[in-house]
């Protein structure tokens, strides 16, 4: 009767939680979905300081478009004019000069800079877009790491509870001769190692709710409830399909491609500054002892700037070498996005396959090897150390399972963010097909 009630505590300290729920209640546990994402996100539109300075960037874009004027401000004169060389009387040709000159918009560089205006604007507005996609992903992976400190913790706790009733059963065999002075000491380091090492865990899973509330910006001890470790998903495989949505929606791709059309339109309109600027006015003479009107004249001005050929022609060429920088910066970093695109598909992999691994195989042998082991220290038919070896076993079995499901969690946002995904079906009708996962059989796909 004493042995079946040690191995039932024992099985019950083991058992996952869903099979504990008749000896404890399991607190409710929020699961990691693109709705919570989205809750998330939304709040931070308002509190986040990066999304708040990419929209401040964004809204100064937009001023200046705004602010581009067709004509500039017109140039107003006066001057004072006195006696003349010939001795002429101011009464006669006015002492009074005074007129209004105007620049003309010629060459439609009005409107060159309002495309140059239009394309900053467009490229502030995609980094803001970048800020957000990667603040989306960034609260994914806090959720995500939030619940893995969870899970470890309470790995530990169960521990904990496991060496306790254990420790109670072999006390007892002690006081009774049943059971070494040297296996009680072994368990009673254990579980001293034990309670230390779930202090360290629930500070951990402090750190990580207090990061989760940093990208937030909330209080930064605000207590989160424990969030449930993602499922295992299905696979998933390097495709053209999954490359050509990483090209075309990779946020910062995006906005590189539009810093080579803004440095394009800033090369346009350097080209046009060659061209001589041109302004009619007009100029009147008035004599300040009767008011009588003296002279009138229409004026044509225009700038010389051939003399500075050669240095307008050093800023246009300026201009062209740095959208050819962009648009090489933008090809090379294409080129990056399907490396690490191919890289997250192959760590991704690697995690299913390994969380497959232990749910499957190595926790279930596991599971049969320490019951096998606690049934023969019972009728003193093997050592205690068996016991304790393969419970530590155990223990990393579920360590490793809970990390190689957060780990595929992480690619697969990862994924998301490189692609534009908003949930894990859109991913999977991307890239869920094997028959075209075939790196040697994708297109070339130029940024």
């Amino acid at each position: 009767m004493k042995a079946f009630s040690f191995t039932l505590t024992l099985l019950l300290a083991l058992a996952p939680p869903a099979l504990r729920a008749a000896a404890a209640p399991v607190p409710e546990r929020i699961a990691i979905t693109p709705e919570l994402i989205d809750g998330l996100l939304l709040e931070a539109e308002g509190t986040s300081p990066a999304l708040q300075a990419a929209g401040a960037r964004t809204d100064a874009a937009a001023a200046a478009l705004g602010a581009v004027r067709t004509w500039d401000d017109p140039t107003a004169s006066f001057g004072l004019r006195g006696a003349t060389a010939r001795g002429s009387p101011s009464s006669m040709e006015g002492n009074l000069i005074y007129g209004v000159d105007q620049k003309l918009p010629l060459y439609g560089r009005p409107d060159l800079m309002r495309k140059v205006a239009a394309a900053d604007a467009a490229r502030e507005l995609l980094a803001g877009d970048f800020e957000a996609r990667k603040l989306r992903r960034d609260l994914e992976a806090a959720l995500i790491n939030l619940a893995l400190a969870g899970r470890v913790a309470e790995v530990a706790e169960q521990d904990l509870a496991w060496l306790d009733a254990t420790l109670a059963e072999v006390d007892h065999r002690y006081r009774v001769g049943q059971a070494s002075q040297v296996d009680w000491l072994k368990l009673q380091t254990a579980r001293a190692m034990a309670g230390n090492d779930l202090v360290t865990r629930e500070r951990e899973s402090e750190h990580s709710a207090f990061a989760l509330n940093r990208l937030l910006n909330r209080d930064l001890h605000a207590a989160w409830p424990q969030v449930a470790v993602p499922p295992l998903e299905a696979p998933l495989y390097y495709s053209a399909r999954l490359v050509d949505a990483a090209l075309a929606a990779e946020p910062q791709l995006k906005v590189m491609r539009q810093e080579s059309i803004s440095a394009q339109a800033a090369a346009d309109l350097t080209h046009r500054q060659r061209l001589p600027d041109v302004s009619v006015g007009v100029e009147a003479r008035q004599y300040s002892g009767d008011g009588g009107f003296r002279e009138g004249m229409a004026t044509v001005s225009f700038s010389v700037p051939w003399l500075n050929r050669s240095r307008y022609d050093s800023e246009w060429r300026r201009d062209q070498q740095r959208r050819r920088a962009s648009e090489f910066a933008a090809t090379d970093y294409a080129l990056s996005v399907r490396e690490e695109l191919h890289h997250h598909i192959i760590a991704l992999d690697a995690a299913r396959r390994q969380a497959v691994l232990y749910r499957d195989q190595l926790i279930p042998l596991t599971r049969q090897t320490l019951a096998s082991a606690e049934s023969a220290w019972e009728h003193n038919l093997g050592p205690f150390q068996d016991i304790l070896e393969a419970h530590r076993l155990l223990l990393g079995d579920e360590l490793a399972l809970a990390q190689a499901v957060t780990d595929q969690a992480g690619m697969l946002a990862e994924i998301s963010y490189l692609t534009g995904s908003r949930d894990r079906g859109a991913l999977l009708s991307l890239a869920g097909d094997p028959a075209s996962a075939h790196d040697s059989h994708l297109p070339d796909h130029s940024p």
